[in-house]
């Protein structure tokens, strides 16, 4: 008997990678590989690559040792890289005359291939279904679109539908729109199948993904972002709906009301702020004011109640001064975030803020990064959280270990329960009351 193919997807990047790896997921099984996790069982590698930071480029370009090896002991082996460094281009990046986003496939896949001669394979996310074509492999109906292929989960409780890829906004910092390509936006139809067909097959909770997600359009009839979420809202089931990732520019009053009367939509935002100075904000290319953002954080936090917040900011940005970082820190305090993902800014090639002088240094950007976490942060999340102590909250189960179930809130806050002697599955619900509270989780019992 023939030994079944097996196939890894080593996912690199955020959610809309992790959304992304499902659909091929998918594709690989109707081409007849089964799953592992391990490499070295592979026959088929998917490196499902990002490219918004720096680091996260590097951890492949520094696989060519293992690759190598894998393809001695396995000449069979097939290496595929996709995800944002697949649309990308490095050659470009380094010439005066070219962007990344005039560089055709072609030319870019034949560099890529050269950088790393262990590729077999250089495939944009959206070209992914062209595989089977490739290897040689005739499918049983042929599919024109990735996004026609139902995603294979890794779990049984959350289902990512993605709504819209790309991003046209072209923020100073950000490689998104040349690694991910200008927006394109999926029709209604398409994606209100997909999500009826995750609340049937049981998911509890149903998130809509887009780089600015809540700018979506469809284009074929021109439905915007909040008809949408109201036709989603309208589906029966026990579920949580939410979106990520939001840009201040769309969160208008009638989404946020929507919000916070809806049937499903979660009381969680991530609300990006990047910087708390409108000068920043300027260089930062984020088309939006201070004032703007936080009247519109606290009418979110005014509808919706035990709203959980989180956020995106950059410290050390290109001639921050110490007088607008500490603008940031005010904005911090004045809207009590429940939780911040802090980056120190580093320079992209190819974005325009690649150009500017980085006049920061890299112990002050970490020492500036460090008083947002630790001194206001910290504090603004263990503030929210106890006053969860002592209620009971519905909560999602997520994981399990011998000792433990690691659950979420609806409003995104990590609970961790001791194990009861009755068996709890993960994917369910179940009501928890809080007994602690710390900046960065609460615990509690069933």
């Amino acid at each position: 008997m023939e030994k079944k193919k097996k196939y890894c997807i080593t996912n690199f990047g955020c959610q809309m990678n992790y959304a992304d790896a499902e659909r091929f997921a998918a594709i690989n099984e109707e081409m007849g590989y089964s799953p592992t996790q391990e490499t070295e069982d592979a026959d088929l590698i998917i490196l499902n690559s990002c490219s918004v930071r720096q680091t996260a480029e590097d951890r492949v370009l520094g696989l060519t040792r293992k690759m190598n090896e894998l393809k001695k002991k396995n000449s069979n082996l097939k290496i595929i890289l996709t995800g944002c460094m697949a649309r990308r281009s490095w050659s470009d990046l380094k010439s005066k005359s070219k962007s990344p986003l005039q560089m055709d496939q072609k030319r870019r896949e034949a560099y890529l291939l050269k950088e790393m001669p262990w590729l077999d394979y250089v495939l944009e996310s959206k070209d992914y279904y062209k595989l089977p074509e490739k290897l040689g492999i005739k499918l049983k109906d042929k599919v024109e679109n990735y996004l026609s292929y139902k995603p294979i989960s890794n779990n049984n409780y959350q289902g990512w539908v993605t709504i819209s890829t790309g991003c046209d906004h072209f923020c100073s910092y950000c490689i998104v729109p040349f690694a991910r390509g200008k927006e394109v936006c999926r029709n209604a139809s398409s994606i209100l199948k997909e999500a009826k067909q995750c609340i049937k097959d049981g998911f509890k909770d149903i998130v809509l993904l887009g780089q600015t997600v809540n700018k979506w359009k469809d284009p074929d009839s021109r439905l915007d972002f909040l008809q949408l979420l109201k036709q989603i809202d309208n589906v029966e089931g026990d579920y949580w709906l939410s979106f990520m990732s939001s840009h201040p520019n769309y969160m208008t009053d009638e989404l946020i009301q929507f919000m916070a009367s809806s049937k499903h939509i979660k009381p969680y935002i991530h609300f990006a702020l990047q910087s708390g100075s409108n000068s920043v904000l300027k260089r930062m290319n984020r088309k939006y004011s201070i004032e703007e953002f936080i009247e519109k954080t606290q009418k979110l936090k005014k509808y919706i109640p035990n709203l959980g917040l989180s956020t995106d900011v950059i410290v050390g940005f290109p001639q921050e001064t110490e007088r607008e970082f500490l603008e940031t820190a005010e904005v911090m305090k004045l809207l009590g975030f429940d939780m911040a993902y802090i980056s120190e800014y580093s320079p992209r090639k190819g974005t325009a803020s690649a150009l500017m002088k980085d006049d920061i240094s890299s112990r002050e950007k970490t020492h500036r990064k460090k008083y947002l976490n630790d001194e206001i942060l910290a504090v603004s999340a263990l503030a929210h959280n106890k006053k969860m102590v002592g209620t009971t909250q519905k909560v999602l189960v997520e994981k399990l270990t011998k000792e433990y179930i690691y659950s979420r809130t609806s409003n995104n806050k990590e609970v961790r329960i001791s194990m009861p002697k009755e068996k709890i599955e993960v994917g369910t619900f179940c009501n928890v009351k809080i007994l602690t509270a710390t900046p960065w989780a609460l615990s509690g019992k069933l």
